[in-house]
């Protein structure tokens, strides 16, 4: 057994490896934890009541405002078990499940106001907070640590704040809190931070962090000005992911932002697209992620004249991910053309409905190395290529077979650039999709480095009249 053949500090090893695998798969997702590991035997509660560390992340889920009172009491557990550790708190409100609103009596709200105050006690000792409180929490977590003249956060790293939504807890107004959120501003070792609190539409943000140290930042919806700002107040930033909205009356920039290595944009409006595009040079972007969200209903000509006009001044970029409800043959061979030489990672995602297939011919012979070629293959240095999504029509097999021959040591025949390394390849199952056993070649040429399988359609996308 586990336990006879390993000593107790070993054992408590195991258990904060198997803590720290549940966190980075989901920080949110309730886990076993010291509570649960101490409920099994006797040796196992002595580790881990012996183990300070075994209590250092907290993770606290509350489905109704009866649960503020447990929810205090197990946080106070475990900051008193863990000592003088450095914290890792995640508190979740959700009423997921509950079939009505839930109103919250005189009783919850003071429960509820003190567990804030007493997260405020060990502003000193958190390194991470993950929640979606009430904009009221924040603020009374605020106000308490003013009373108390302590240091705020002077070691917070991470600060992730979700949405909440009203229909969580409905009588807490909007009304009872002040513009401006300023008990993060001076945290000195801030340099994530994930805000799906509020909208950044330019001007000053109703969050205050230091943003000068900020390096990785993700944020759930801003305009282009917004987004501007953001760049411009975060010096060092180096990861970015935001949700691109639009707003009227937005101009064009110019503004060059060197630390910048991976952007994430989602976009729902074309416009705000285009004076993010027009305004921003970004000379150090290894990663740009690009997902045109279901909403978009802009020209596609508009869309990709974008992304042709913008990719060529990122020289650096190592990977692209285009993903769209539907990607043109004509407009993605333009977009490859503009893609910088250098890159070496490709990612085309077809959300719905894309019509994938024997068009994407041309494309498969752009990316072929062989002899007699008027102008080089595109991408010569590609090593993971990924066709994703609803791949509705047939692929041409032989051009496909043709181009992946060309990256590999099969090719004995002409100078070909790097070995292609992976391949992925997601079919949609539709009734008049290819199989997978049609790519058995392409298969054979990859081996265990390709990944072709079919992926589920649900029956309402299937396309008008293409049915057998």
């Amino acid at each position: 057994m586990l336990e006879s053949g390993v000593s107790d500090d070993v054992l408590a090893e195991i258990f904060l490896a198997f803590g720290a695998v549940t966190r980075q798969e989901d920080y949110w997702a309730p886990s076993p934890g010291p509570i649960f590991l101490a409920s099994v035997c006797r040796r196992w509660r002595a580790v881990a009541f012996s183990s300070p560390r075994l209590w250092a992340s907290v993770r606290i889920h509350i489905n109704r405002p009866s649960r503020f009172a447990g929810a205090l009491e197990i946080f106070r557990l475990f900051t008193a078990r863990s000592g003088a550790c450095p914290l890792e708190v995640v508190i979740n409100f959700s009423n997921k499940g509950q079939k009505h609103r839930i109103m919250m009596s005189s009783v919850d709200k003071e429960h509820y106001r003190s567990l804030a105050i007493t997260l405020a006690t060990s502003v000193e000792r958190l390194r991470h907070l993950r929640t979606n409180g009430h904009p009221v929490f924040f603020f009374t977590i605020e106000q308490a640590v003013a009373e108390r003249s302590a240091s705020p956060f002077p070691i917070l790293e991470a600060l992730e704040v979700r949405p909440h939504t009203g229909y969580i807890w409905p009588d807490l107004s909007h009304n009872d809190y002040p513009q401006l959120l300023t008990v993060f501003a001076a945290s000195p070792k801030l340099r994530y931070a994930s805000l799906g609190y509020c909208r950044f539409n330019g001007g000053i943000p109703y969050i205050q962090l230091p943003w000068q140290q900020i390096e990785h930042l993700d944020i759930l919806k801003a305009t282009s000005e917004g987004c501007m700002q953001l760049l411009r107040d975060c010096p060092n930033l180096a990861r970015f992911k935001v949700g691109l909205s639009y707003v009227e009356g937005e101009e064009s920039v110019d503004l060059v932002h060197h630390s910048l290595r991976f952007l994430e944009l989602r976009v729902d409006a074309e416009s705000t697209f285009k004076y993010f595009f027009e305004s921003v040079k970004l000379p150090s972007l290894l990663h740009l992620n690009v997902h045109f969200t279901s909403t978009v209903h802009a020209d596609q000509f508009r869309i990709q004249e974008r992304l042709i006009s913008f990719l060529p001044t990122c020289r650096m970029l190592q990977k692209f991910v285009l993903k769209q409800a539907k990607v043109e043959p004509q407009g993605l061979n333009g977009i490859l053309r503009a893609v910088p030489t250098g890159l070496v990672e490709l990612e085309i995602c077809c959300e719905k409905r894309c019509l994938f297939g024997t068009s994407y011919s041309k494309l498969f012979e752009e990316l072929t190395f062989k002899p007699g070629r008027d102008a080089p293959a595109l991408l010569p240095n590609l090593h993971t290529l990924s066709l994703l999504g609803a791949l509705v029509l047939r692929m041409d097999t032989a051009a496909l077979t043709a181009m992946v021959r060309s990256r590999t040591s099969e090719n004995r025949s002409t100078k070909r650039g790097a070995v292609l390394r992976s391949l992925r390849i997601h079919i949609g199952e539709y009734p008049q999709s290819m199989t997978v056993e049609e790519l058995g070649e392409v298969k054979a040429i990859m081996g265990d480095r390709a990944d072709i399988w079919m992926i589920p359609v649900p029956p309402r996308f299937t396309l008008r009249g293409l049915n057998p």
